[in-house]
């Protein structure tokens, strides 16, 4: 039986951002089918229900804010089509920030994992790595996996079709002591 992967928090909360509607309960039904995310829905609901003086300008505090979200959607230019162009270094070089050895980079690259059994905050950490959303990678690791064309040149026998694995697996495979595969799986 495989893993779902768990809803995101921003899918949560563009959900609630559609069905809200000030006293009909809905801000109740989202806290109680997700509580993990309560703080976030209680926020989006205040920033929902804010009313704003449609006759007063921006004053320079409005400005800077938008400046500021401006700032990180241009840090974030990694899209999917680039992340398929991608180098393998790039790849290697983002791994190196888990400490993992480059076989898990490329892995990550020939889109061998199965993303059901990639923690979190391994998955976090790699978009932040690789400077793209953890959705855009999620969407990457979601399409059928490739081998490299080189490979198969190289190989005396033709080389059976990739299959995805799950993240354990290629932990191991890559030769990643069993505590540092048990301390990189556990959720926190």
């Amino acid at each position: 039986m495989t893993k779902q992967p768990q809803i995101t928090i921003d899918d949560v909360l563009k959900a609630f951002a559609m069905d809200f509607e000030p006293g009909t309960g809905v801000l109740q039904r989202y806290l109680a089918q997700y509580p993990e995310y309560s703080v976030a829905l209680i926020d989006l609901s205040m920033e929902l229900t804010r009313e704003f003086d449609d006759d007063r300008p921006p004053g320079t505090a409005e400005f800077d804010l938008v400046a500021a979200g401006m700032a990180r959607l241009r840090e974030n230019t990694i899209t999917l089509q680039s992340l398929q162009a991608a180098p393998a270094k790039a790849f290697a070089n983002a791994i190196k920030v888990l400490s993992l050895p480059m076989q898990v980079g490329l892995a990550f690259r020939e889109r061998r994992i199965d993303v059901a059994t990639l923690p979190q905050r391994v998955l976090a950490k790699m978009a932040e790595a690789l400077q793209t959303s953890t959705e855009t990678l999620l969407s990457y690791l979601a399409l059928p996996p490739e081998a490299p064309l080189a490979r198969a040149r190289k190989s005396a026998v033709k080389p059976a079709a990739p299959e995805k694995v799950s993240f354990e697996r290629v932990l191991q495979d890559a030769g990643v002591d069993e505590q540092s595969v048990s301390n990189l799986l556990r959720e926190e």
